[in-house]
């Protein structure tokens, strides 16, 4: 069976200070190839130029199986959507069969995260989430409280056939259930880990002040996802190579 690239994606405006501590956590993977995609949603802290001098800092801890790390920025300052940052990173991925690895910026990852979890993403089958599974008797719920719930595992090519996110919303919340929601519609099994220690991850816990969009009413958000009967979403331009190209630049950090 052919080794899949493997691109662990994370989306980032003005936390810096989230990312110094967990990049060293990103650049220590161990036990497949990997790249790393690091979406700048023009950040006007220093965050570009904190990024330059961590990599060489750290450069001697790099896993051997870091094969890049990417520098996707946003040239026009535009408000932070999560939703279309992801679509962003994802764009850069594409021409080339991959798993996307989706991780938030403040979240730090286990060594054998990426081995471990890559391992069980199998396309048209199987993508994986770190949640409870959602079932009829209740919403979907996180496993613990410091586990990320919106990190998650997906061959590229079932991304690429749902759309990815629904970009047409500019508040936080919902974005991620909507993509696991429309990925079983496709005719995906959604796998999860059985407790905080199988997730092999957990993120830095803090108040809504850092957070750049609203947050979406749960209850509304997930009667609207739920009601949802087509894999498909129209409004994705974020995700559309020939738009980004316009839009975003790409750097790179490292390779080797």
């Amino acid at each position: 069976m052919k080794q899949l690239e493997i691109n662990l994606i994370s989306t980032i405006k003005d936390r810096e200070q989230h990312f110094v501590k967990t990049f060293p956590l990103m650049v220590t993977q161990y036990g497949t190839p990997y790249n790393i995609v690091l979406v700048n949603f023009h950040s006007n802290d220093n965050f570009e130029e904190t990024l330059k001098k961590e990599a060489e800092f750290r450069k001697d801890t790099f896993s051997p199986y870091l094969k890049s790390i990417k520098h996707v920025k946003l040239l026009e300052d535009l408000k932070f959507n999560v939703r279309k940052a992801r679509n962003l990173g994802a764009s850069f991925c594409r021409g080339k069969e991959s798993i996307l690895c989706f991780s938030d910026i403040d979240v730090f990852l286990g060594m054998a995260y990426i081995n471990y979890w890559s391992s069980k993403v199998k396309e048209g089958i199987s993508f994986v989430t770190t949640r409870v599974p959602d079932c009829h008797a209740a919403d979907p719920r996180r496993i613990r409280p410091e586990i990320n719930y919106g990190n998650f595992l997906v061959h590229s090519s079932d991304f690429f056939s749902i759309n990815g996110f629904n970009e047409n919303k500019n508040y936080c919340g919902g974005e991620d259930d909507g993509v696991f929601h429309r990925l079983k519609l496709l005719g995906l099994r959604e796998l999860n880990p059985h407790d905080g220690i199988e997730a092999q991850q957990y993120s830095i816990i803090h108040g809504n002040d850092l957070r750049v969009q609203e947050r979406a009413n749960p209850d509304e958000e997930f009667k609207e996802i739920f009601n949802i009967s087509k894999h498909y979403v129209d409004n994705s331009n974020f995700l559309a190579k020939s738009y980004t190209e316009k839009i975003a630049k790409e750097e790179t950090i490292y390779v080797i």
